[in-house]
């Protein structure tokens, strides 16, 4: 008989002993890799990053530390508890300063874009700008990456950045980085980059955000659009949590799709919205953690689209 110590707080810490024990074990490589591969036309735009890079596991240890913050842990538990009574789950993230998110290192991005046929020069050519937008930017977080992957691909080069975001709280922390902020799409127009990321499946109308992207980009530009999949759609801000069209419609009946057949239809539908995709790649959806393990991830495809 396993033995489990009593108390709930024990309990938990005794549960986070063997669940970080897991993750120290685990083949982080299955992150980046495809068991099956896709049609041709989608398979020779794969980017396959192999394992994660210096920059992702010091990511990962930084929320080791957090985690095993003993202290800082319960005083996030404690609060979140009171504070879901009247505030959503993003929204105390935010106040709070936890739950950052990691998709891609700076590097990693830069390779992506780049493969994607993602043109500094080209775009820059005119007054040395880049125009970035990034929709639920979130804390920002994974949008500060994405701008340092492009600094690194030319230097003295300006970039602005505006940015989307439902939370109050996260758009106080989007404002700390310096970004723009504005409350409607229609505000910007012809960005070179614009990036959705892991928001498809969370907003209540994706057809329309996806429209929106198409409007917003650039001729020349590219968008970059992360999904979680096995897609899962959940509303936080209205009360059936349910989106008025969901984006993949296998998702309705309930139907279970391997990887490579469901990025196949994310793809596909993709086209259907006047996208064409120049690049893609598989990663992972990383989550701070917290008493309960270091972190958490879902696995993440990312695709750099063009307009057709």
């Amino acid at each position: 008989m396993t033995y489990r110590p009593r108390g709930t707080l024990a309990r938990t810490l005794y549960d986070k002993i063997h669940n970080d024990q897991y993750l120290e074990g685990y083949d982080m490589r299955l992150w980046y890799t495809l068991s099956k591969t896709l049609p041709d036309r989608y398979q020779t735009k794969f980017l396959a990053l192999e394992k994660p890079d210096e920059t992702t596991l010091h990511w990962l240890n930084r929320a080791k530390e957090l985690s095993s913050n003993l202290w800082l842990q319960l005083w996030h538990l404690v609060a979140r508890t009171f504070l879901s009574f009247f505030m959503t789950q993003t929204s105390i993230n935010g106040l709070l300063r936890r739950g950052s998110m990691f998709i891609l290192s700076e590097e990693q991005f830069k390779w992506l874009l780049t493969f994607g046929g993602f043109n500094v020069n080209r775009l820059s050519a005119k007054d040395n700008e880049i125009s970035i937008l990034d929709i639920g930017a979130g804390d920002g977080e994974v949008t500060m990456r994405l701008v340092k992957g492009i600094v690194h691909m030319k230097n003295n080069i300006f970039l602005k950045v505006f940015a989307t975001e439902y939370s109050w709280t996260m758009r106080e922390r989007l404002q700390e980085k310096k970004f723009i902020v504005i409350d409607k799409l229609d505000e910007v127009e012809n960005v070179d980059l614009v990036c959705c990321l892991n928001v498809l499946d969370r907003c209540a109308d994706p057809h329309q955000i996806l429209n929106d992207i198409h409007r917003a980009l650039s001729p020349e530009g590219r968008a970059v659009i992360a999904l979680v999949l096995p897609y899962s759609h959940y509303v936080e801000t209205n009360t059936s949590h349910l989106p008025i069209k969901p984006l993949l419609p296998h998702w309705l009946d309930a139907i279970s799709l391997p990887f490579n057949l469901e990025a196949q239809s994310f793809f596909e539908q993709l086209e259907t919205m006047g996208f064409c995709v120049e690049a893609w790649t598989k990663a992972p959806y990383l989550c701070e953690g917290d008493l309960r393990q270091s972190f958490y991830w879902l696995v993440d495809v990312v695709v750099v689209l063009s307009k057709k």
